[in-house]
């Protein structure tokens, strides 16, 4: 059975024998020139004016900054309330640790919500979800949590928000498939990945200066769905359907019909969602991307259980923080991030064009994956230095600067791994985008409950040290054989030319 491609849901043509290789007929394919090496895109043409790579740049670039507006909130708007779980404990009467576990199941259906929603962006195109994921629908959850008069009534609420605003998580993705050359996907990649990865740290500091001010957790969210009506209005002002089939030269141009999903692909429904459902799991259990799902998984635990935590800590001995305090030492997380981000930048342009042109000559996407050995190693540094500081009661100076290392090495692994992923799999960029997305809130909702209870049983400097340990061998173990899988490949791809040519 022939798959949809989650870029263009085309249904995949049988390939030519010729060197150049037609993925797809609605998606780019990179072609190695023979003379100068460099990337060539191929059913790319200069007459080819309804293509998204061939917009206007700030037509593309106001697009791109919409899906940043909807995809800091992703996160961001999920790990608002991080500040804002003692007012609510006290107001509900329960633990602070209890009230913290109103974001878990959230965290958990953004992984959810976005496996459900692959199908449908490959059958009824991207605009549709990336407008009506935003509005009505988390807009008007987020105003019910202003209003919320109970812990459980609240938790619902968060967990629809979960649900329902993790769309432009996954729909980034297939945005940037469409809109950009091949060797822009990293550098655009790193700039949406970042955006999205910043928001946990950079919202709950914002929510938490809010209630300092205001005295009120629920001023906090009316602020928060003051920003999903921004980020509703930039969709409904820039967005575009950006879905483009070039064996057609089909494009949706009617902005009323691309955010209602009428006429975006004109692919047959009922067809296009049966195969992208088996296609998702077909995916999900292939070795490589199984590889590095797991290695996200591990990846994100960690850190975002210092974001749903870290409250618990800082407000108790020997630390006491106030309102503002705990709120500032969020930027610590954003520092990191940023920082994650400028390594993945440089290192995606140095890995693409270093080596004299060699690698890129005989380029493999497994290559991206040697950006995560840096980031790595300082997740692992910073883990240690959070817990022992934690553990020994120092400096919150030593909580900043390992709460930073540990989100160089979050987003610094990220970005090269999801760089490997579309780089690999350029045809289903939004089942990969989805698959990656569930892997990471998996562990994101997981550690909130059996970390509390760890650090009781065994200590903080055991507890960190051996999460730190996790992190090292786990790196090992799924990136390495990932590596290897695509050096043999080209190894025996190389050595079947050889025998072909002989």
């Amino acid at each position: 059975m022939s798959t949809p491609s989650s870029s263009s849901g085309a249904v995949e043509k049988p390939q030519p024998p010729e060197s150049e290789k037609i993925v797809n007929p609605g998606s780019t394919v990179v072609a190695l020139s023979n003379e100068n090496d460099q990337p060539s895109l191929d059913g790319l043409g200069s007459d080819d004016s309804q293509s998204p790579q061939n917009w206007s740049p700030w037509k593309k670039r106001l697009l791109f900054l919409a899906l940043m507006s909807s995809s800091i909130l992703a996160d961001g708007g999920m790990t608002y309330g991080a500040t804002l779980v003692a007012p609510q404990a006290f107001e509900w009467h329960t633990s602070i640790s209890h009230s913290a576990t109103s974001l878990n199941y959230g965290i958990l259906l953004q992984g959810f919500g976005g496996i459900i929603a692959v199908p449908f962006i490959d059958a009824y195109g991207r605009q549709v979800f990336c407008g009506l994921s935003i509005a009505p629908f988390t807009l008007f959850v987020v105003l019910g949590c202003v209003y919320a008069e109970s812990w459980s009534v609240f938790t619902a609420l968060r967990s629809l928000q979960g649900l329902f605003g993790t769309v432009p998580q996954v729909i980034g993705l297939p945005i940037i498939h469409d809109m950009y050359a091949p060797h822009e996907w990293p550098r655009y990649i790193n700039i949406w990945g970042t955006t999205f990865l910043v928001g946990p740290f950079l919202f709950p500091a914002i929510a938490g200066y809010i209630l300092e001010g205001t005295g009120s957790w629920r001023d906090s969210f009316k602020v928060l769905t003051g920003f999903y009506g921004l980020s509703t209005l930039m969709i409904l002002a820039f967005g575009y359907e950006t879905y483009y089939n070039r064996s057609t030269g089909f494009q949706q141009t009617n902005r009323i019909k691309s955010l209602l999903g009428i006429g975006n692909t004109n692919l047959p429904k009922a067809k296009t969602l049966s195969e992208s459902s088996i296609n998702i799991i077909k995916l999900t259990f292939t070795l490589p991307l199984l590889l590095i799902g797991l290695s996200t998984m591990i990846n994100f635990t960690w850190p975002i259980g210092i974001t749903t935590t870290i409250d618990t800590f800082v407000r108790a001995p020997p630390y006491l923080f106030d309102n503002v305090e705990d709120a500032s030492i969020r930027f610590a997380g954003v520092i990191g991030a940023i920082l994650g981000f400028c390594f993945g930048y440089f290192f995606n342009e140095w890995i693409y064009n270093g080596s004299g042109g060699k690698r890129k000559a005989h380029w493999r996407s497994e290559y991206r994956l040697h950006g995560v050995w840096f980031p790595i190693g300082s997740m692992v540094c910073g883990l240690l230095t959070y817990g022992l500081t934690l553990n020994y009661g120092k400096s919150w100076v030593g909580l900043a600067f390992g709460w930073i290392m540990v989100n160089i090495g979050l987003v610094g692994s990220m970005v090269a791994i999801t760089a490997f992923a579309l780089d690999k799999y350029p045809t289903h960029a939004a089942v990969v985008s989805a698959i990656i997305n569930m892997w990471r809130t998996c562990g994101g909702f997981s550690v909130g409950y059996f970390q509390p209870s760890w650090i009781t049983k065994d200590g903080l400097a055991a507890v960190f040290a051996t999460q730190a340990a996790v992190v090292a061998v786990c790196a090992v173990l799924f990136i390495g054989p990932a590596i290897w899988l695509g050096r043999r490949a080209a190894s025996r791809k190389t050595a079947a030319d050889v025998t072909g040519e002989a």
